[in-house]
C-alpha cells in the first residue's frame, strides 16, 4: 500500500516537472529574465535630462525587446538606451519591460524626482540666475542688454523659453532666451517706458502679461513676437472693479503673476506697492486672439506684510515674494497674508528684481 502511494507521488512530481518545462519554466523553474535600469541622474532640477540604459538586463537567449515608459504622456521608447528630458516638476515612475528570446518578460521601475527651478534676475549685475529651492546656484547667464527685471517661462514656437523684461537704460527690451544655454533667440521692443514684471498665461489663449511702472498699465502680448494686443490702465480698472474705485491701484506695481483655473483662462495676481495689497483678477477672454480680453478684480485684496518687494510668483498654492532689503525670497499664504516661515536665502546677486519658480 505504501509502495503504491509512493509510486503515485513520484509520478505526480514527474508530471509537474514536465509541465514546468513545457510552459517555459514559468511554473517551477523561473525564466531568469531580469530587467535592469541604470539611470544618471535620477533626481535634479527642471528641466531634468536623464541618460537611461537597460543593457544590463538578462534573459534566456538574450533580450529581444525593450519597452520604456517614462511616466508621462510621452510615447513608449523601444531601444536599449537613450536620453529623456522631464519638463515638469514631480515624481515620475520610469518603467522598463524586457522580453527575452524565449518569450519570458520582466519589468523594473525606478522613481525619478524632478524639483522646481528658481529663476531670478539681478538688475545691477545684469545677470540671470538659476537656483534650486535652497538658493544654491545651478547656472547663470549674462545678457546683451542691461537692467533685467521681470522674468517668466513661456511657450513660443513649440518650445519653452525664458522671457526677460529689461529697462536697458531707457531702451526697453524683452529678450527671449534658451533656458539651457542662455543664448538669446529674439530681442523685442518692450511696451511703454519702464518694464517691470512678466508672467505667462499657459491655458486657453496663451499670452504674456506685462506691467509697466511708468505708464502704469498691464499689457497683453503675443509670446511669439511681443505684439501688444491690449493694455489696461487705472481708468479701466476703476470702471470694471469697484474694489479699486477710490484706492491706489497701478500706482506702484510690485508684482504680477498668472495662475490657472479649471475650464477658464486663469487669474492674474497684482501686488500694489502703495498699500501692499494683493489683488486677484479674473481673465475673461475674447472670442479670438485678436479680440479684446476683459479683466475684472473678483475678491477683496489681501495685505502682504513685506516691504521692498520687487516681484511675486506663485508656487504650489503659495505666494513667493522677493524682499530686496533682506535679500530673501519669502513664502506667504495668499489667503491670509501670513508669512509661513519658509524662505530662500543665500542666493547670489546684489539687486534681485525678477522671480519665476518653474514647475
Amino acid at each position: 500500500m505504501n509502495r503504491n502511494r509512493g509510486a503515485r507521488v513520484a509520478i505526480l512530481v514527474t508530471l509537474l516537472l514536465i509541465s514546468g518545462v513545457l510552459v517555459g519554466g514559468c511554473f517551477l523553474f523561473p525564466s531568469g529574465t531580469k530587467a535592469v535600469i541604470e539611470v544618471t541622474p535620477s533626481s535634479g532640477v527642471i528641466p531634468l535630462t536623464i541618460d537611461f540604459d537597460g543593457g544590463s538586463s538578462t534573459g534566456s537567449g538574450g533580450i529581444s525587446t525593450y519597452t520604456w515608459d517614462f511616466g508621462t504622456e510621452a510615447p513608449a521608447f523601444y531601444e536599449a538606451s537613450g536620453t529623456y528630458t522631464y519638463e515638469h516638476v514631480g515624481t515620475f515612475t520610469l518603467r522598463l519591460t524586457v522580453r527575452a528570446e524565449d518569450g519570458s518578460t520582466d519589468t523594473e521601475t525606478l522613481a525619478i524626482h524632478v524639483e522646481p527651478a528658481v529663476w531670478i534676475t539681478d538688475e545691477n549685475l545684469g545677470r540671470i540666475y538659476k537656483l534650486d529651492m535652497q538658493g544654491n546656484e545651478i547656472a547663470s547667464f549674462g545678457l546683451p542688454v542691461t537692467e533685467p527685471r521681470g522674468i517668466t517661462v513661456a511657450e513660443a514656437d513649440g518650445r519653452s523659453w525664458l522671457f526677460v523684461a529689461c529697462f536697458n537704460g531707457g531702451n526697453q527690451r524683452i529678450v527671449r532666451i534658451d533656458p539651457v544655454t542662455g543664448n538669446v533667440s529674439q530681442n523685442y521692443s518692450a511696451p511703454a517706458q519702464s518694464p517691470l514684471n512678466l508672467t505667462y498665461g499657459a491655458t486657453g489663449q496663451k499670452q504674456l502679461w506685462h506691467v509697466d511702472g511708468q505708464s502704469r498699465k498691464i499689457y497683453r502680448l503675443n509670446p511669439s513676437n511681443a505684439q501688444v494686443y491690449d493694455s489696461y490702465g487705472q481708468a479701466y480698472f476703476k470702471a470694471t472693479s469697484p474694489q479699486v474705485s477710490d484706492v491706489p491701484f497701478l500706482w506702484t506695481p510690485q508684482g504680477l503673476d498668472w495662475t490657472p483655473e479649471t475650464n477658464a483662462a486663469g487669474h492674474l495676481w497684482y501686488l500694489e506697492g502703495e498699500n501692499r495689497l494683493l489683488y486677484k483678477i479674473k481673465i475673461i477672454p475674447g472670442y479670438d486672439i485678436m479680440s479684446n480680453t476683459q479683466l475684472q478684480i473678483v475678491s477683496d485684496p489681501v495685505y502682504i506684510p513685506v516691504f521692498s518687494v520687487s516681484t511675486i510668483d506663485f508656487y504650489d498654492g503659495y505666494l513667493w515674494v522677493i524682499n530686496v532689503n533682506t535679500h530673501e525670497i519669502i513664502e506667504v499664504d495668499p489667503e491670509t497674508g501670513i508669512l509661513t516661515g519658509n524662505k530662500i536665502t543665500g542666493f547670489p546677486g546684489a539687486s534681485p528684481a525678477g522671480l519665476e519658480i518653474q514647475q
